[in-house]
């Protein structure tokens, strides 16, 4: 290769452009480097401190399906294609990605992609005084990346997981080359398949974004502003990715639109995550006094407000901007538009649940309307949430966890038992979900459930380690191993449901023997006439459903996100496996029909709860096969009820399953609270439409 400066190395065969520096980048070669390329491309022409990278483009991109002659073979098995029928588009998806991951790249676009990797970890001052042969025979150290898909196309809000691939901590050649392979393929993810393909396979293309990896002493996301213009930051010590760890929660700073600094919560970070040498992410326990302490100083806290203000300015749109901070200072990773009223689930997803209350008056909390066959109830894990619960009109709990009430005292239930202060435990847990049942008619109260990681900071804590917790003693495992903690957790239920509606949830069980045990408890406790469901998260509690209804029990719940991961042997929190979280597998899909169906045949009442809920087709399979309830969080209520009206609308009209218009009306006094003035409305309706009917009967009957 002829001697280039950086910035030369991207012209391929026939004047393609195989690589784009950020330096070069821009929101007008959208369609040549996809939106985050671009975006990052305009935000560091904006001289903001954006870590360096290039693009391989779209042409890169198409050049690889010619150059290994796939492309033909990709358009004959989409022609045609029935996007409507799951199986044969996941059976589409499989086949392309194994074509696209078993193709060698042409020489020149791999030797322009390594060459470009290479370039990036040499110093700055070389680059601009050398060539790109010196500055590549001088090479040292391969370094650290991100390896990020790109798309010109937007997945709509309601996808819960991203549809195409990123990779972190990816370095040296050979990996970088594979890793841009695989974001390749995961253009061709069936959810991106389904949507995109009518607009035809010519258009649908991807870039990959190759940037150098920030090892991240804190790190963060910036909403630069919210519905009220205050600029909201979250932050968290170590690697971005550490915002998804479960019991482990962000700083939240809230700045008016002068940056004044109006706001600081602290969150409890009880872990952060690290990169070790070998590049992989190492989920770390904090210390006592670092899980408190406050991430940002002032400075920071204000200099990003500052960058997200110029950055918001720039797109004329609000942004959702990340952020890392190193030894060097500052790093915008990212950003992207953002509709703070539009998108209130991410928002909270990422300040917690633990920070809702702290930001609840910048979420709007719709009432549900909507009288549907497939009904709703609540769930919640924290006491804090039952003023949001009241707010989206639902009156049934529908799964109430009690691990954030333990948690609040500081102790693990072994410090109760070891230290016999089971009465202190029973009424920790007594006190805490009786704010919640004295204010709905129905609650369904689950047994505690946590994984022994997720307490190992609690007193007592320590002394229960496993080296995999999720596959360890928890649920009720725990409980029959301790059961005299079990029976404390069962007695307060009991307190609590001597003037409410009140039935019990046992999670992961796996043996109908674990259920007897349990009733045996609940007779020494005289306890024995409360409804008892169980919560389904394994494949070997839907294999033996039928033992578990002879058993005899009132319910199940279906815990979504726990099933699927068990199922497909997937850590959801893994990002290098994502991809295969597919809630649309067709053994997931068998799954959930299978308990559904044989629930119905001994008259069971079905429950669903989970991230999978959130997606539409999975949403309209559910309802097709006969669900009866769906919990949700309450900010999720009205926006998932109108999805639920919308698509039974769709199946059930003009069928006998379709309800009739007054039943519906009159189903809406128990399903939602009303205030006095809608009841009238609703009862005036009722016997209007009751009236109504009446004639046609009589009319079509001649009377009779």
């Amino acid at each position: 290769m002829a001697q280039k400066k950086r910035g030369e190395i991207n012209e391929g065969k026939n004047n393609a452009e195989f690589i784009r520096w950020f330096s070069k980048s821009g929101m007008k070669d959208n369609s040549l480097l996809g939106k985050k390329g671009a975006n990052l491309g305009e935000l560091y022409n904006l001289k903001l401190p954006v870590p360096d990278g290039f693009i391989v483009t779209t042409e890169a991109y198409t050049n690889f399906l010619n150059s290994s002659k796939i492309d033909e073979k990709i358009k004959s098995i989409l022609d045609g294609l029935d996007v409507g029928n799951d199986e044969t588009v996941l059976s589409a998806s499989k086949k392309i990605k194994e074509l696209i991951l078993n193709s060698e790249f042409p020489e020149e676009l791999k030797e322009e992609i390594v060459d470009s990797y290479q370039i990036l970890g040499t110093n700055k001052i070389e680059i601009e005084k050398g060539s790109a042969r010196d500055i590549l025979n001088n090479a040292t150290e391969p370094i650290f990346v991100s390896v990020r898909s790109s798309v010109d196309f937007k997945t709509p809000k309601e996808n819960s997981q991203r549809e195409q691939s990123t990779y972190l901590n990816v370095k040296g050649n050979d990996e970088v080359l594979e890793q841009v392979k695989k974001s390749f393929s995961s253009l061709f993810n069936p959810e991106t398949i389904k949507r995109e393909l009518k607009n035809g396979i010519d258009k649908l293309k991807i870039a990959v974004v190759v940037e150098k990896m920030i090892d991240s002493e804190k790190s963060g996301i910036i909403f630069s502003k919210d519905s009220s213009g205050k600029t909201i930051i979250n932050s968290i010590w170590g690697l971005g990715e550490g915002m998804k760890i479960k019991n482990s929660f962000p700083d939240i700073y809230v700045l008016s639109e002068e940056f004044k600094i109006m706001d600081i919560k602290k969150g409890e970070k009880n872990f952060f995550l690290r990169r070790d040498s070998s590049g992989s992410l190492k989920n770390s326990k904090s210390s006592e006094e670092r899980k408190n302490s406050q991430v940002l100083n002032n400075y920071e806290i204000q200099r990003l407000g500052n960058f997200a203000q110029k950055i918001e300015s720039h797109f004329e749109r609000p942004q959702k901007i990340e952020f890392a901070i190193d030894d060097a200072g500052i790093h915008i990773l990212q950003s992207e538009d953002y509709d703070f009223a539009d998108d209130k689930k991410e928002s909270v997803k990422e300040t917690s649940t633990e920070a809702l209350s702290s930001i609840k008056d910048k979420v709007n909390i719709e009432k549900v309307e909507e009288v549907t066959k497939t009904k709703l109830k609540l769930f919640i894990d924290s006491p804090k949430l039952t003023d949001t619960g009241h707010k989206s009109g639902l009156k049934k709990v529908g799964v109430l966890k009690i691990e954030k009430i333990i948690k609040e005292s500081g102790k693990h239930p072994l410090y109760f038992l070891e230290s016999n202060r089971l009465k202190d435990y029973e009424d920790l847990i007594y006190a805490g979900i009786k704010k919640i049942i004295d204010e709905f008619e129905e609650v369904s109260v689950m047994t505690s459930d946590f994984l022994s990681d997720e307490f190992s900071d609690l007193e007592f804590g320590k002394k229960f380690y496993e080296k995999n917790p999720l596959l360890g003693v928890h649920g009720i495992r725990f409980g029959l191993k301790y059961p005299l903690i079990l029976e404390s957790e069962l007695n307060a239920i009991k307190r609590a449901s001597e003037k409410a509606n009140v039935s019990i949830l046992l999670p992961n069980l796996i043996a109908v023997e674990e259920l007897q045990k349990v009733r045996k408890i609940l007779n020494k406790i005289k306890f024995d006439d409360v409804k008892v469901g169980i919560v389904m998260e394994t494949p070997a509690a839907v294999q033996i459903i039928k033992e578990f209804c002879a058993e005899g029990i009132d319910s199940i719940l279906i815990n979504s996100e726990r099933l699927i991961q068990n199922l497909l042997s997937v850590d959801k929190e893994n990002e290098q496996v994502l991809e295969l979280f597919n809630f649309l597998h067709p053994s997931f899909l068998y799954q959930i029909e299978y308990l559904i169906r044989v629930s119905r045949r001994n008259n069971i009442k079905t429950n669903i709860f989970g991230s999978p809920t959130e997606n539409e087709d999975f949403l309209k399979y559910i309802i097709q096969k006969g669900i009866d309830f769906i919990s949700v969080y309450p900010t999720e209520a009205r926006k998932i009820s109108d999805k639920i009206s919308s698509i039974e609308g769709e199946i059930f009209h003009g069928t006998d399953k379709e309800p009739r218009k007054y039943e519906m009306k009159k189903e809406k006094e128990e399903y939602i609270e009303n205030s006095k003035e809608d009841l009238q409305k609703n009862l005036e309706r009722d016997l209007k439409l009751i009236e109504e009917e009446k004639k046609e009967y009589l009319k079509e009957t001649g009377g009779d």
